[in-house]
């Protein structure tokens, strides 16, 4: 029996990756394709949780006979050697010859896989040609491979695909329609579970934040957080991109002030005096700008929440309604009046919640002598009072 081997990341697997294995399979004569997500790649830390690598690949499979989806490195701990994962291979399935499906680039550095005269004995592969690479160079190259070890090195007739994870990965973060990339099992999964809207999974997110921000402000954050998610389908929007914003929107918030202050002046040219004066509100543009560079979020929506969520504008979105409302609202806030009214509210109409918190925060400064921002007056008056009795 033989049966190939696609690995990778496969973080999504994609369409492309789909139709290698079916081509592969069926020029190579192979009785089936295993698709076998990597577990921890050394050369990829920021892989996505490899159990849902895992899922999105069994759901690939089910769609084509002769494709399955193995486990057999992300259960395993540690860094993932392919060496390890043939070795178990053989012992599992000794009635098997492995054949590995690799591009053409890898042909230049195959020999440097750890322990590769044992690989070669274990497995033959298969190339696929990549873009860009010299097929008469790779060709010479996998006819030296395969004179020199205990393999057999095949050229496919088959061209790599011109989709890329990558890409995939960021279409997702912009909210843009990747069905014609990935199959729709895959895309159901992917909406579902929140995955590629950043460059960090919520785990690494939390991590960062507890290294950056106070205690207080970390246990505001996931407040704001929670109630952005819980209230988000009353909104109509995401739960997932809603969880992102909120777990975001104060990113900035610990940094000195002159920091904060170069990095605006540089990337955001519609400030104003008293937004770049004011740390209380300065957070916000700054948190934008982070939430963008620093954590790859690339949502125009959840960037703008992340804007809007001090001092409002005159033309709030639902997103960004929701994220200026849990921050005032999340339940570790002291009580004060008004607090409780505009809690009430959020339960029912998140833009009558908006302008009651938007009042609140006038009223408030005014009672101080401050100055209230002219964007939270825009929203006052757009937002009128009469839209929402």
């Amino acid at each position: 029996m033989r049966i190939g081997i696609l690995g990778g990341t496969l973080d999504p697997i994609h369409n492309g990756h789909i139709e290698i294995a079916v081509r592969a399979m069926d020029v190579l004569g192979l009785d089936g394709v295993m698709l076998m997500p990597s577990g921890d790649p050394p050369h990829k830390p920021r892989a996505t949780d490899k159990a849902d690598r895992l899922a999105m690949a069994k759901l690939a499979a089910q769609a084509h006979p002769g494709l399955t989806a193995s486990d057999i490195e992300i259960g395993r701990g540690g860094i993932t050697y392919t060496v390890d994962t043939l070795s178990a291979l053989a012992v599992e399935r000794p009635d098997v010859r492995w054949t590995y499906i690799i591009g053409a680039d890898t042909l230049n550095t195959l020999e440097n896989w750890r322990e590769f005269p044992h690989i070669a004995r274990l497995c033959d592969f298969a190339v696929i040609n990549r873009p860009g690479c010299d097929v008469e160079l790779a060709t010479l190259r996998a006819n030296a491979i395969t004179a020199c070890y205990d393999t057999r090195v095949t050229m496919l007739p088959l061209s790599g695909p011109t989709l890329s994870s990558t890409r995939i990965r960021r279409q997702v973060a912009a909210g843009e329609d990747i069905s014609a990339s990935v199959p729709a099992s895959v895309a159901d999964y992917i909406r579902e579970h929140g995955l590629y809207l950043c460059d960090f999974n919520e785990r690494q997110i939390l991590d960062r934040l507890k290294d950056t921000l106070t205690p207080h402000r970390f246990t505001h954050t996931l407040g704001v957080a929670d109630t952005a998610e819980r209230l988000a389908p009353m909104c109509g929007v995401d739960p997932h991109r809603a969880r992102l914003a909120g777990l975001l929107h104060d990113c900035a918030k610990s940094m000195p002030l002159e920091e904060m202050r170069s990095l605006v002046i540089e990337h955001l040219p519609d400030l104003d005096s008293q937004e770049l004066e004011t740390r209380q509100i300065l957070h916000a543009p700054a948190g934008m700008i982070l939430a963008r560079d620093a954590y790859g979020v690339r949502d125009p929506q959840i960037l703008s929440a992340i804007r809007k969520h001090t001092v409002g504008a005159g033309d709030m979105s639902p997103m960004d309604a929701l994220i200026y409302v849990a921050d005032f609202i999340e339940p570790g806030r002291e009580s004060f009046p008004g607090l409780e009214k505009a809690r009430k509210l959020a339960e029912k109409d998140v833009y009558r919640a908006m302008l009651c918190c938007a009042e609140l925060t006038a009223r408030h400064l005014r009672a101080r002598g401050q100055d209230v921002h002219p964007r939270t007056l825009n929203l006052i008056s757009a937002f009128t009072p009469e839209e929402y009795e």
